[in-house]
C-alpha cells in the first residue's frame, strides 16, 4: 500500500510541476508584448539558476549552511544565482526595450515552444539522455563501467559467443525438410505466377499450356492434402500411433532426390529468366494471383522456419520471434478480418478475438502455461496434453521436453500471436472497409470472382496498412521479454535479447547489459527510419 501511495504522490507531483511550468511559460510569453522587463527577468532567473547549479556542483564558491529537508548545502548558491540573473535581466529589459512589432513577432515565435517544450523536455530527459548514457556505458571497460578506457569487447562477446550468435550447423539448413518443402513451394509459386500471367497476356498455345499447369497444381494440392489427412487419421487409429503414410511422406520429403529436383527446377527457372532478360524479353509473372501469392507466402514461411530453427543463439531466436509473430499475426489478422466481414456475428467475433489484447503478457503466459502443462504420470490437466492423451498420443512437455527443442520457441511465440492477431484484425478490417466500392464493383462487372477481387483489388489498396501493421509488430516483438521470462526464463534455448539484457543487469554487469540494449535499438532503428520515410512520402 505504501508503494502505491508513493507512486500516486510522485505522479501527482510530476503533473503539478508540469502544470506550473506550462502556465508559467505561457504567462511569460504573454509578458513579451506588454511587460518586457518581467519577461527578461523570468528568462534571466532561469539562466541564473542554471549557472548557480553549475557553480554549486563544481564547488567554485562556498556552499553555505544546510537548513534541512530539501534545503541542503548549496541552496544559497542556487538562490543567489536565480536572484542575480533575474535582477540583471530586469535591468537590461528596462534599458533596452524592442519595438512593439519585434516583441509581437517574438511572442508568436515562442508560443509553439510553450506547448512543444514540455514534451521535448520529458523525451530528452526520459529517453534521449538515458539512451546516450546507455550507449556510452556499453563502450566502457569493466562490468560497471568504472574502469578507465573504452572497448568494443562487450559487442564482440555478443557476436562471437556461440550462446548468443553462431553460424554453426548452417549447412544443415539446406538438407532440412522445411527447406526442401519451402523450395518446392517457391518453385510451384513461380510456375503458378507464370501460368496465371500466360492466361492473360499469352497466345492460344501458351494459354493452353498454362491452363494445364494450373489444373495439375490443383490436382497435386488435393492429393497432398488428402495424404496428410489420411496420415493423421491413420496415426490416431493405429497403435502405437504410427502412420505408414506419414513415414512415406517423411522419407519422400527428406530425400536428396526431392531436394535435387526442387533445386534443379529453381536453377532452370532462374536461367530461363536471365536468358530472356539477355535477349531483351520480359518474362511476365502474375504474383498477385491467388495461387501464386498464397504459395509464395507458404514458401517464405517454410524457408524462414527452416533456417531460423536450425541456427542457434539468442540473436537468431530474436529474429525468429520477429519473423514468426509479425508474419503469422498479420496473415491470421487479415484472414479473420475478411471472414468477419462476411459473418452475421461480426461484432461479437471481433470482440472475442481482440480481447487478448487487454491481457498483460505475464497474465497470458500464466494462462497458456496451464494449457501446455504436462503431468509425468496419470491424467493430464493441461488442455493440449489432455487432448493428446485422449486420442492416444503420448503427452509432451511443450517447454521442457528436449525432443521439442527448438520448437519449444514456437509454442511461446504462439502466445504472442494469440495476443497480437486481434490488433492486426481490427486495423486491417478498417482498411478493407475503406476500399471504395466502385473498384470492387467494376472488377465484378469485368467478370472477376471474389478471390480475384480480393487479391487484385483489395490487397493492393490496403498494402500501406499491411506495412504499418507489420512494422508495428516488428517493433513490439523485437523487445519481447515478459513471455520468455514468465514461461521458461530463457532455458532450453528459448532466450531472447531483452531477457539476456535483464539477466546481465540483475548480475550487475551494467556494461554488457547496455551493449544488449544498444543491439536491440539497432535492430528496431531501420524499421523506425523506414516508417518515418514512408510517412514523409505519403504527406509529400
Amino acid at each position: 500500500m505504501g508503494q502505491i501511495l508513493t507512486m500516486l504522490v510522485s505522479v501527482a507531483g510530476a503533473l503539478a510541476v508540469s502544470a506550473v511550468l506550462f502556465i508559467g511559460a505561457n504567462r511569460a510569453v504573454d509578458n513579451v508584448r506588454v511587460r518586457w522587463p518581467a519577461f527578461t527577468a523570468a528568462i534571466g532567473g532561469l539562466v541564473g539558476l542554471a549557472v548557480g547549479a553549475v557553480v554549486q556542483h563544481n564547488g567554485w564558491v562556498p556552499r553555505g549552511p544546510a537548513v534541512g529537508g530539501p534545503l541542503k548545502e548549496g541552496w544559497l548558491v542556487l538562490l543567489a544565482g536565480g536572484v542575480a540573473g533575474a535582477a540583471i535581466a530586469a535591468v537590461g529589459g528596462r534599458l533596452a526595450v524592442p519595438s512593439p512589432g519585434r516583441r509581437s513577432r517574438w511572442a508568436d515565435s515562442l508560443r509553439p515552444w510553450v506547448f512543444v517544450g514540455p514534451a521535448l523536455l520529458f523525451v530528452g530527459g526520459g529517453l534521449v539522455l538515458p539512451g546516450l548514457r546507455t550507449a556510452f556505458l556499453s563502450l566502457k571497460n569493466g562490468s560497471r563501467g568504472r574502469e578507465p578506457g573504452f572497448t568494443l569487447e562487450h559487442y564482440k562477446d555478443i557476436f562471437t559467443d556461440d550462446t548468443y550468435f553462431t553460424f554453426e550447423g548452417w549447412s544443415s539448413i539446406f538438407t532440412g525438410r522445411l527447406f526442401i518443402v519451402g523450395l518446392a513451394a517457391a518453385v510451384i509459386a513461380a510456375a503458378a505466377a507464370w501460368a496465371s500471367s500466360s492466361l492473360i497476356v499469352g497466345g492460344r498455345a501458351r494459354a493452353a499450356v498454362a491452363g494445364g499447369v494450373l489444373r495439375g497444381l490443383k490436382i497435386a494440392s488435393v492429393v497432398v492434402v488428402a495424404l496428410v489427412v489420411a496420415a493423421l487419421i491413420e496415426g490416431v487409429a493405429r497403435e502405437p500411433n504410427r502412420s505408414a503414410v506419414m513415414d512415406v511422406l517423411t522419407v519422400v520429403v527428406s530425400s536428396r532426390i526431392t531436394l535435387g529436383i526442387a533445386a534443379a527446377a529453381a536453377v532452370l527457372g532462374i536461367v530461363f529468366w536471365l536468358a530472356a532478360r539477355v535477349r531483351g524479353r520480359e518474362v511476365e509473372m502474375d504474383w498477385g494471383s491467388p495461387a501464386a501469392s498464397s504459395l509464395f507466402v507458404v514458401a517464405a514461411i517454410l524457408l524462414v522456419f527452416g533456417a531460423l530453427s536450425t541456427l542457434r543463439g539468442v540473436v537468431w531466436n530474436n529474429i525468429w520471434w520477429v519473423v514468426t509473430v509479425a508474419g503469422l499475426s498479420t496473415v491470421l489478422g487479415l484472414l479473420l478480418a475478411v471472414l468477419a466481414e462476411k459473418s452475421r456475428g461480426e461484432r461479437i467475433g471481433k470482440t472475442l478475438i481482440f480481447m487478448p489484447m487487454a491481457i498483460s503478457m505475464v497474465g497470458a503466459a500464466v494462462i497458456w502455461d496451464f494449457m501446455y502443462e504436462v503431468q509425468p504420470m496419470g491424467n493430464q490437466t493441461g488442455l493440449f496434453n489432455a487432448v493428446l492423451q485422449g486420442i492416444g498420443f503420448a503427452p509432451r512437455g511443450f517447454f521442457i521436453n528436449a525432443s521439442m527443442i527448438p520448437w519449444n520457441n514456437f509454442w511461446i511465440m504462439f502466445i504472442m500471436v494469440w495476443i497480437q492477431t486481434g490488433f492486426a484484425m481490427v486495423v486491417l478490417s478498417a482498411a478493407i472497409r475503406a476500399v471504395p466500392e466502385e473498384l470492387t464493383e467494376a472488377a465484378q462487372v469485368d467478370g472477376a470472382g471474389e478471390a480475384q477481387v480480393f487479391w487484385r483489388v483489395v490487397i493492393p489498396q490496403i498494402r500501406p496498412t499491411i506495412i504499418v501493421v507489420v512494422t508495428t509488430l516488428i517493433v513490439i516483438v523485437t523487445k519481447v521479454f515478459d513471455l520468455v521470462k514468465a514461461t521458461t526464463n530463457g532455458a532450453n534455448r528459448t532466450n531472447v535479447l531483452a531477457n539476456e539484457m535483464f539477466d546481465q543487469l540483475r548480475d550487475r554487469n551494467f556494461t554488457s547489459s547496455s551493449a544488449f540494449a544498444v543491439v536491440l535499438f539497432a535492430l528496431v532503428l531501420p524499421v523506425m527510419v523506414y516508417n518515418i520515410r514512408r510517412l514523409q512520402r505519403e504527406l509529400a
